[in-house]
């Protein structure tokens, strides 16, 4: 489930931030502007900034779609995103209440519309996965510059 590197989590920090959304659609491109205005400033390049906004909008719409909200209403606080820039990387981490199925990869068929999220995620993170809690789950990731021909961790 994922592919791990290794992040210095525990370096200084250069940003970070935390949302709470309702659990609505709408939610999700109020993600992307809130982590999108705080990482334009972070001084990451443009390819970090933008997969890290893919990252958010699959991870977010995931949570809104398929999860109960972590307040079980849909007051502000029914999915939390929160995010920490380190040197060139960006940790997300989306949490909301849990849903039916823990989430994981999929290979949906090829007519199928729906179930690409954490494959997308996967394509442009440098690491990701799921940590359970009781009335919680979160998702989260690292994105940070690659090298697309290069080879990456399984």
């Amino acid at each position: 489930m994922g592919r791990v590197v290794t992040v210095n989590h525990a370096a200084p920090t250069d940003g970070a931030g935390a949302i709470e959304l309702t659990s609505t659609v709408g939610s999700v491109p109020r993600a992307r502007h809130h982590i999108a205005e705080s990482l334009h400033g972070a001084g990451l390049t443009p390819v970090v900034v933008e997969n890290a906004l893919i990252v958010v909008t699959e991870l977010v719409t995931n949570a809104v779609l398929h999860a109960r909200p972590l307040n079980g209403g849909t007051a502000p606080g029914g999915v939390s995103l929160r995010w920490t820039v380190v040197g060139e990387t960006v940790m997300i981490d989306v949490t909301d209440g849990g849903g039916a199925e823990h989430p994981r990869l999929q290979q949906p068929a090829t007519a199928e519309d729906a179930g690409r999220g954490l494959a997308i995620v996967d394509a442009v993170a440098l690491e990701w996965g799921v940590r359970t809690e009781p009335a919680a789950v979160t998702v989260h990731a690292v994105v940070g510059p690659w090298e697309p021909d290069a080879p990456r961790p399984a």
